[in-house]
């Protein structure tokens, strides 16, 4: 009897992860190729490497645009595999003639947005994934939450973060990585979000999901009710990239955010800028061999 209902159990978290993949590959799901990449002779090479960019969005009336409060990151696993970097960027950041990322992200779309990251960090993004904070949030819940640090307290939307550690779940991970709660152009703000993609990482890493055919299952169907994808990225795919970054050591996985300066102008405003110094450096590791030196490098700094 004890056979019979472990193979029933099994069964059922078969047929559970089955349809969990039918969900994300469903047509519905999947964003056009031409709505939201660049002209092909515009972008970077294609290599053996596998790069998504990921924007998790935040339904708020507060915000005073679409993108302002948005996590922007890049999963970059060269051809080796034998490293990943997840990059965080600050959307107030300056891209040109005084416009930031987010306003110009605003007027021009995924296209714009894809185009412009391809020129900040000269790699091709093989994959766009645009997810709904609310799916994450049930994903945080499900891996039982996510312990994150927090340099400075402060209150948002009715939580309080202490300084420390605090500890996210579905209805506190999205204000912790979309509050802006010190006067510094998001960058606090997106150091939240770039240490709660750690976290995540982390979690879904020990978590165990492939000896746990259920919870996989529950996770998967979590991702799959909020996000939209390019139609690349299937569960195939998607399967892939989660196992590459399974194999790899902690060590092995630098999160950090893109290097930028910031300056306050007579009037109090805070200016960000890309640092001028390490952009460079940073797309020179992209193209090159020296990547895990470099991004361990940004980690022990702080980024």
């Amino acid at each position: 009897m004890a056979k019979l209902k472990k193979m029933v159990s099994a069964l059922g978290s078969l047929k559970d992860l089955s349809t969990a993949r039918a969900e994300f590959d469903d047509a519905s799901r999947v964003l056009p190729d031409e709505a939201i990449f660049p002209p092909n002779d515009i972008r970077p090479e294609t290599t053996d490497a596998r790069t998504l960019l990921l924007r998790i969005t935040h339904a708020t009336e507060s915000q005073e645009t679409t993108s302002q409060g948005d996590t922007f990151a890049v999963i970059h696993i060269p051809a080796a595999n034998d490293f990943a970097t997840v990059m965080t960027l600050n959307p107030s950041v300056q891209i040109e003639s005084g416009l930031t990322f987010a306003t110009i992200a605003d007027e021009g779309g995924w296209p714009v947005i894809v185009a412009m990251v391809e020129d900040i960090l000269g790699v091709r993004m093989d994959h766009v994934a645009e997810l709904e904070s609310s799916a994450l949030g049930q994903v945080v819940t499900e891996l039982g939450g996510l312990p994150v640090y927090c340099r400075a307290a402060f209150s948002a939307d009715g939580t309080d973060f202490i300084e420390g550690t605090n500890h996210l779940d579905a209805n506190t991970a999205g204000t912790f990585t979309s509050a802006d709660p010190i006067d510094d152009a998001g960058q606090t703000r997106t150091r939240n979000q770039r240490v709660t993609l750690r976290a995540l990482i982390q979690a879904l890493k020990t978590a165990g999901l492939a000896k746990e055919p259920n919870k996989g299952a529950t996770v998967l169907g979590h991702f799959a009710g909020g996000i939209h994808h390019d139609a690349a990225l299937t569960t195939m795919e998607l399967g892939k990239i989660a196992n590459s970054l399974r194999q790899l050591e902690s060590d092995d996985i630098a999160v950090v955010t893109i290097p930028t300066t910031s300056r306050r102008e007579d009037d109090g405003t805070v200016i960000i800028d890309f640092d001028v110094e390490a952009m460079p450096a940073l797309k020179g590791a992209m193209a090159g061999n020296d990547l895990p030196d470099f991004f361990r490098y940004l980690v022990s700094l702080g980024y």
